[in-house]
């Protein structure tokens, strides 16, 4: 009773989710994988996504989305007792000039399905005179991605 009644104020509280906009991302490369003298699998990918963001500015105005470009590699073992497991960092630009953000995973994909379960960390670093190349990273969460 007490989960459902806070679940329905958080809802209720929450502002108003604006669908990402109609059509399809532009068109990126194909990711590029290499092999690494037979032991491990390195793949590259850069891709476009949407993301949520809200001006600190106007915050009445609700979320908004925008497309971000993602630069992805991945680490793969070609061991078969291993070749479930990989590490992971995907790089985006952050929410404001001057802040990237680098999320490093480990993680394990189920066989023969496309999920995969994992640790990963943020890691934001700002890029301004103010903060003289700071950082701050921030606490490891789990995570499960994949196509359901």
């Amino acid at each position: 009773m007490i989960t459902s009644a806070a679940l329905v104020m958080w809802l209720v509280q929450a502002p108003p989710i604006v669908a990402p906009p109609i059509g399809a991302p532009p068109l990126t490369a194909p990711p590029r994988e290499w092999n690494l003298a037979g032991v491990f699998v390195l793949k590259q990918e850069r891709f476009l996504t949407w993301v949520p963001r809200i001006d600190l500015n106007r915050p009445f105005r609700g979320w908004e989305y925008e497309l971000r470009p993602v630069w992805a590699l991945e680490l793969t073992p070609t061991h078969r007792r291993l070749s479930s497991f990989s590490l992971a960092a995907l790089s985006a630009p952050g929410s404001d000039p001057g802040i990237g953000l680098v999320q490093p995973k480990l993680q394990y994909r189920v066989p023969g399905t496309e999920v995969r379960v994992g640790v990963q960390t943020t890691i934001l670093s700002f890029f301004s005179s103010a903060m003289a190349g700071g950082g701050k990273v921030m606490r490891p969460m789990g995570f499960v991605s994949g196509r359901f």
